[in-house]
C-alpha cells in the first residue's frame, strides 16, 4: 500500500481496510475498491468528510487487459469551500454482473452520470430513477464504449433515418454508412453546411 491520501486516512480501521490501493497520477489521487464495499466509502466520503460536489461518473473497459475485473467505475470527488480538494474513486467491476448501487441520494449530478455511463457501458446502477438512453436512441441495440463493440456498428445504424439540413428546414433521408468518428477534417458537408448556418449572427 502506498502512502495514504487524506481521505483515506480520515477512514475508521474498518474501511480503510476495503482499500485496495492508492496510487498518484498527474498530481491526483486515486483510490481503488472492489464493487461490494464502493457504497460504504462514498457514504463516508459524502457525510463524514465532506466532499460535497460529485464531479463526474464513468467506467473504463479493460476487454483483455490483466485486471482484476473487466470494469472500472470512476467517482471524480471534490470537496468545495476551505478544504477545498478532489481525488477519485475507482470501482472495480466484473462482467457478470455489471450492477453497482446508485449514488443519486449522496450527490443529485449523479443522475447525469449514472445515466451516461449505462448508455455507453451498460453498466445497471440500481435505484437511479432515470436510466433511459442519454445520447444512443432509446431502441438503440448495444453499448458503444465496450471494447467488443465495432467502430463500424453491427449494421444497427442503418434503422435510423439521417436528419439533415435543407435550407431552413431538417428533411429525414435515407441512412447511409455512417463514418467511424468525426474529428478534424471528417465533418461531412452536411454539418459544415449546418454549422456554417447557424453561426451567421441572427437579424
Amino acid at each position: 500500500m502506498s502512502e495514504q491520501y487524506p481521505a483515506h486516512a480520515a477512514l475508521p480501521p474498518s474501511l480503510q481496510d476495503l482499500i485496495l490501493d492508492t496510487t498518484e497520477h498527474r498530481g491526483q489521487t486515486q483510490l481503488s475498491c472492489k464493487a461490494p464495499n464502493h457504497r460504504s466509502l462514498l457514504e463516508n466520503f459524502r457525510h463524514e468528510q465532506g466532499y460535497d460536489f460529485l464531479v463526474d461518473v464513468t467506467a473504463i473497459d479493460y476487454l483483455g487487459k490483466d485486471t482484476l475485473e473487466r470494469f472500472e467505475v470512476v467517482y471524480v470527488l471534490r470537496r468545495l469551500g476551505a478544504r477545498r480538494d478532489q481525488f477519485r474513486l475507482h470501482v472495480w467491476l466484473g462482467e457478470s454482473d455489471p450492477t453497482l448501487s446508485s449514488v443519486v441520494d449522496l450527490w443529485n449530478s449523479a443522475r447525469w452520470g449514472e445515466r451516461e455511463t449505462h448508455d455507453m457501458f451498460g453498466i445497471v446502477f440500481e435505484g437511479n430513477p432515470d436510466l433511459r438512453r442519454l445520447l444512443m436512441p432509446e431502441d438503440f441495440p448495444a453499448f458503444p464504449l465496450l471494447k467488443d463493440y465495432p467502430l463500424t456498428g453491427r449494421g444497427e445504424r442503418r434503422q435510423f433515418p439521417r436528419v439533415v439540413p435543407r435550407g431552413d428546414q431538417m428533411v429525414e433521408e435515407e441512412p447511409t454508412d455512417y463514418p467511424t468518428s468525426i474529428g478534424r477534417g471528417m465533418h461531412t458537408p452536411e454539418y459544415i453546411e449546418e454549422v456554417e448556418r447557424d453561426s451567421k449572427p441572427r437579424k
